[in-house]
C-alpha cells in the first residue's frame, strides 16, 4: 500500500497519480463502511472516508486540495451508489464529509505543525478536539439540517452520525496523520516489522477471544492494546490500534460476538461508545511512550556526544573532585600530562601544579564555589611524570546538585607549550631586532592613514635630526627633503597609495650643518574593505653609501673612458667565465656587440686556431678561471676568427679577479691584433735565414739544417748525402757582361737547379757562385745521377744577356753522411775537398770525397 499527501523531495509524483490513488482508497474505505451496515442492518457508527479526506485537507498543499477532495468526494458517492443505488443523498452524504473533513482539517493546518503533526500530547489533544470532536458535531448538526431527519429519529441520527464520524477519526486520523510518504513496508522500520505482525496477530486473537469469551471485554482490549503502546513505536501502535478497530467492527457487525446486555439497552450508538473507551487511552498510552522513548534517546544521545568529547577530544578534559581529585579523565590529558588514567586518578591537582601557579588556581576554585563566578580561565603550569613542565591554559566550569552543593568540576586543559615557547622566541627575535636596527643605524616608523597619525622610534628622529619630543607628522618629515625632490618623493608615495602598494625611495635631506641621503622603504597593511589602512617602513642613512657610490661612478667613468681609449682589446668574464664586458675594440675585433655577447662562456664567444687553416685552439683556459695571469707562448700563431668569416692574427693573456680576500670572481683577457708585428717578424726571420738574391736558404740556414740531419745520422744510423757546387767561368760574366747579369744568371741557376731536386732536397747559397744541396735519407749511389743531371744541366744551360749567350759549367763534390763521419765540420770538409777535386780534374764533372781519399 502506498500513501502520498504531500510531494516528497526524493521521488516526486503527478497530481494526478496522487488523486486516482485518493479516490480509490475513499472508495474502499466507504464500501467497507457501508457493506457493515448491509451485512449488520443498521447504520455504521465507523466512518472512514471523512478522516481521509480531514487529513488531505491538512497535508495536501493548498493548490492541490480541491482535486484531491473532489477525487475523495466522487469515489465515496460511487461506493454509496454501488451500495445503496442512485440516489440524490449519495452526493449530500458525500458534501456533508467534505464539509466536516474541510473544518477538521483547516483547523488542524492552524494548529498543528504539517511536518510533524503528532510530536506531543498536547498535540494528539489538539487534533482530537477539533477532527474528533468539533468537526464531528458541526458535521452531525449540518447532517440533521440538510437531511431534514424527523424530530423522533434526529437525535438517534445525531448521536450515531457523530459516535461514528469520531471513531473513525480517532481509528484512522493518527495513521494517515503519521503515514510517511512511501509504501508500508517502508513505513515500519525494518528491525520492527517482525514484532509489529507478532504484536498484531496477537491482539487480534486476544480482541477475539475478551469479544468472545469474558466479561467487560473491553476493559481486557484496552490491556492488551497498553501493552502494544508500551512495546511498539508511535505510528506502528496506531496502525495495530486501527487494525484492531476495524477487526472489532467486522465480528460486530458480522454477529461473530455479541457484547454485554447493557451495551446494547444503551441503544444502537451505545454499542460503540466502548470503542473511544478503548482507543482513547491507547492513543494516550503511546503518546506518553513516544514522549518517553525520545527524552530517553535524547538523554542517551546527550551522554554519548559527553564521553565522546571527553574520550576523543583532541584538548585534555577531567572531571574533578571539590577536593581536587581527579574523577574521571580522557586520553588526551593523559598524554599530556603523562601519566596512566589510574595513576592520575590516585593523584590531586594540587599535587601536580607548580608552586607558583597554585595560589591563583586555588583563589579561582574558591571564587567558583563561593557562586562569584561561573567559570575562569588561566595559564598555569603542571609537573609531567617524568619531571618536565607543561605549559596549559585551563577553563573551569562547576557542576551542581539540586540542592546547589558542588558535585565536581569540569576541566578543560589545553597543552601550550609550544606556544609559550614561540612567544619567548618572538621576544627573544623583536630584541634581536631591536638590538639590529640599532646597530644599523635603521630607524622603524608607522603611519595610519586613518587617523593621520605618525609614530617614529628615536632612530628616526635621530635620522631626521629632529628631539623626541617632537610630534612627528607627513608635513613635518616632507619640509625635511631637500626641495627639489619633495615633488618627486610625493609623487612616488601618492601613487602607492592609489594603488595600494609597497614603496621603497632614496631622497636627500638638508639638516642645520649637514646633507645626508636617507633611503626609506614602507610596506602597507589593509583594511577588510581593500584600502591602505597603515604603512610599516623603514629609514636608513645611507650618506657614506651614496658617496661611495659617487666615487665608484667617477672611477668607473674613467675606467670606461680608458678602455675605450687603449688599442688591445678588453673582455671581462664572471667567476664561471661568461662574458660581462667587453671594450668598443674587443666588439671591433671580435665581430661580437657587447649587447649580444653579455653571459655567452668566452669559449664559445672566440674562435682561435693555430694558423690560419690550423685546428681550434681547445684552450681550458677559455673555459675554467685561471688560477694566475696566463698568456700563451709568443711563437704560437694563434688567429682569432670572426663570424664574418675575417681572420685576425692575435696574441691574448688573461688575469684572474679576485676579492680582497682572494675569491676569484671573474677574469680580464687583453687581446693584441699582431698581425702586423708577426708579418715584419717572419720579414726579418726570413732575410736572416735566405740569400736575398736567389731566395735560397743562406749558409747561416744551410749550416743549422745540416746539423739536423748530422744528428739523425748519429741517432738513427742514418745515411744522408752533402754536395757543394762550385760554378765554372762565372767570373767572366761578371767581367764581361756585368754584376746584373752575374745575378741574373745565380737566379736563373737556382730555379734550373731546383727543378732537379725532390721537395724534401735542400738547396742553399754559400756564398758567390758556390752552392750547397742536402739529399736526406740517400747514398752516394743514388746521388751520383742527381748530381751529373746538375753538372749536365748547367753546363748546357745558355744564359742570354742583351741578346748575347753565356755558357758556364759546374763542378761538384759530394760525401756520405752517416754514423762514421757525423760532425757538421767533418761532412762540410769532406764535400769542399771533393769538389776542388773535381775543378782541378778539368771542370765540367764531380767527385766523391771517397774516390779522391789519399
Amino acid at each position: 500500500m502506498t500513501l502520498e499527501l504531500s510531494p516528497s523531495p526524493d521521488r516526486p509524483h503527478p497530481i494526478t497519480r496522487q488523486a486516482l490513488s485518493l479516490a480509490l482508497l475513499a472508495f474502499v474505505l466507504t464500501l467497507f463502511c457501508l457493506e457493515l451496515i448491509v451485512v449488520s442492518g443498521h447504520i455504521s457508527p465507523l466512518w472512514y472516508s471523512t478522516a481521509l479526506m480531514t487529513v488531505v485537507v491538512f497535508r495536501a498543499p493548498a493548490r492541490q486540495v480541491p482535486l484531491l477532495l473532489a477525487c475523495c468526494v466522487l469515489g465515496t458517492a460511487f461506493a454509496n451508489m454501488l451500495v445503496i443505488g442512485p440516489s440524490p443523498s449519495n452526493i449530500k452524504f458525500s458534501l456533508l464529509n467534505m464539509l466536516q473533513a474541510l473544518l477538521g482539517g483547516m483547523m488542524l493546518r492552524a494548529l498543528l505543525n504539517r511536518r510533524k503533526p503528532l510530536d506531543s500530547l498536547l498535540d494528539w489533544v489538539r487534533f482530537v478536539a477539533c477532527a474528533g470532536l468539533i468537526a464531528p458535531l458541526v458535521g452531525g448538526l449540518a447532517a440533521v439540517w440538510m437531511l431534514n431527519v424527523g424530530q423522533q429519529a434526529s437525535w438517534a441520527f445525531f448521536s450515531t452520525w457523530v459516535i461514528a464520524e469520531i471513531v473513525g477519526v480517532l481509528a484512522l486520523g493518527p495513521v494517515l496523520l503519521l503515514w510517511p510518504n512511501g509504501p508500508l513496508h517502508k513505513a515500519i522500520a525494518p528491525e520492527h516489522q517482525l514484532e509489529t505482525l507478532v504484536m498484531l496477530a496477537a491482539t487480534l486473537l486476544a480482541s477475539y477471544l475478551s469479544l468472545r469469551f469474558l466479561p467487560w471485554p473491553f476493559t481486557f482490549i484496552v490491556m492488551i492494546l497498553f501493552c502494544s503502546a508500551v512495546r511498539l513505536q508511535k505510528f506502528d501502535a496506531f496502525l495495530l490500534f486501527f487494525l484492531n478497530a476495524t477487526f472489532i467492527s467486522l465480528l460486530l457487525a458480522l454477529g461473530w460476538v455479541d457484547i454485554a446486555p447493557n451495551a446494547r439497552a444503551a441503544g444502537h450508538a451505545g454499542v460503540w461508545l466502548p470503542f473511544l473507551l478503548v482507543l482513547l487511552p491507547s492513543h494516550v498510552m503511546s503518546m506518553v511512550m513516544d514522549a518517553f522513548r525520545r527524552e530517553k534517546h535524547n538523554i542517551s544521545e546527550s551522554e554519548t556526544r559527553f564521553r565522546h568529547a571527553m574520550e576523543y577530544s583532541a584538548i585534555g578534559m577531567a572531571l574533578v573532585s571539590p577536593q581536587g581529585s581527579w574523577l574521571q579523565v580522557n586520553q588526551s590529558l593523559c598524554q599530556t600530562l603523562g601519566f596512566r588514567e589510574d595513576e592520575l586518578k590516585k593523584l590531586t591537582f594540587q599535587q601536580i601544579t607548580h608552586p607558583d601557579d597554585l595560589n591563583s588556581d586555588l583563589q579561582q576554585v574558591a571564587r567558583l564555589i563561593a557562586g562569584d563566578i561561573q567559570t575562569y580561565t588561566l595559564e598555569k603550569r603542571y609537573f609531567r611524570k617524568d619531571g618536565e613542565i607543561v605549559w596549559s591554559r585551563l577553563t573551569v566550569s562547576l557542576v551542581r546538585d539540586a540542592d546547589l552543593q558542588p558535585l565536581y568540576f569540569i576541566a578543560q586543559i589545553v597543552d601550550i607549550s609550544e606556544l609559550k615557547q614561540s612567544e619567548q622566541v618572538n621576544r627573544r627575535l623583536m630584541e634581536r631586532i631591536t638590538l639590529a636596527n640599532e646597530a644599523g643605524g635603521i630607524g622603524v616608523w608607522e603611519w595610519n592613514r586613518l587617523s593621520g597619525e605618525m609614530l617614529w622610534d628615536k632612530r628616526t628622529y635621530a635620522l631626521f635630526g629632529l628631539g623626541v619630543d617632537q610630534l612627528p607628522t607627513f608635513e613635518l618629515w616632507l619640509s625635511l627633503i631637500d626641495p627639489a625632490e619633495r615633488e618627486g618623493v610625493m609623487s612616488v608615495v601618492q601613487q602607492a597609495i592609489e594603488q595600494r602598494s609597497a614603496f621603497h625611495l632614496e631622497y636627500r635631506i638638508n639638516l642645520a650643518n649637514d646633507v645626508r641621503y636617507i633611503r626609506t622603504e614602507a610596506n602597507r597593511i589593509l583594511s577588510q574593505d581593500g584600502q591602505i589602512e597603515r604603512m610599516l617602513g623603514i629609514c636608513r642613512d645611507i650618506t657614506p653609501l651614496r658617496q661611495l657610490t659617487d666615487a665608484l661612478f667617477q672611477e668607473k667613468e674613467r675606467m670606461a673612458i680608458t678602455l675605450d681609449s687603449i688599442g688591445e682589446a678588453v673582455i671581462s668574464t664572471d667567476d664561471e667565465m661568461r662574458v660581462t664586458f667587453m671594450n668598443p675594440v674587443a666588439e671591433t675585433l671580435s665581430g661580437w656587440p657587447q649587447a649580444q655577447a653579455a653571459g655567452v662562456p668566452l669559449g664559445s664567444l672566440l674562435h682561435i686556431t693555430r694558423g690560419a687553416a690550423g685546428d681550434r685552439v681547445e684552450n681550458l683556459l677559455l673555459c675554467q678561471l685561471p688560477g694566475e695571469k696566463t698568456t700563451p707562448d709568443l711563437e704560437e700563431e694563434l688567429v682569432l676568427h670572426t663570424p664574418d668569416g675575417g681572420q685576425v692574427e692575435i696574441h691574448y693573456s688573461i688575469t684572474p679577479l679576485k676579492t680582497l680576500t682572494g675569491v676569484s670572481i671573474g677574469a680580464v683577457m687583453v687581446i693584441q691584433d699582431v698581425s702586423e708585428s708577426r708579418r715584419m717578424m717572419k720579414r726579418l726571420s726570413y732575410s736572416a735565414s735566405h740569400d736575398m738574391l736567389t731566395r735560397l736558404p743562406n749558409r747561416h740556414s744551410f749550416e743549422q739544417q745540416l746539423k739536423r740531419w748530422v744528428g739523425d745520422a748519429a741517432a738513427h744510423d742514418a745515411r744522408h748525402v752533402l754536395v757543394f757546387i762550385d760554378l765554372d767561368k762565372f767570373k767572366a760574366v761578371n767581367d764581361t757582361a756585368g754584376h746584373a747579369a752575374g745575378d741574373q744568371l745565380l737566379r736563373e741557376l737556382a730555379k734550373l737547379m731546383q727543378t732537379l731536386l725532390r721537395e724534401s732536397d735542400v738547396l742553399a747559397r754559400l756564398g758567390g757562385d758556390e752552392f750547397g744541396v742536402l739529399l736526406p735519407h740517400c747514398t752516394v749511389e743514388q746521388a751520383r745521377e742527381v748530381v751529373q743531371r746538375m753538372v749536365s744541366a748547367i753546363g748546357n744551360y745558355t744564359f742570354l744577356w742583351q741578346g748575347q749567350p753565356f755558357h758556364v759549367g759546374a763542378s761538384a763534390g759530394l760525401t756520405q753522411i752517416d754514423q762514421h763521419n757525423c760532425t757538421s765540420s767533418t761532412v762540410m770538409s769532406q764535400a769542399d775537398v771533393a769538389c776542388y777535386s773535381a775543378k782541378h780534374a778539368g771542370r765540367g764533372q764531380y767527385r766523391v770525397y771517397q774516390d779522391v781519399m789519399p
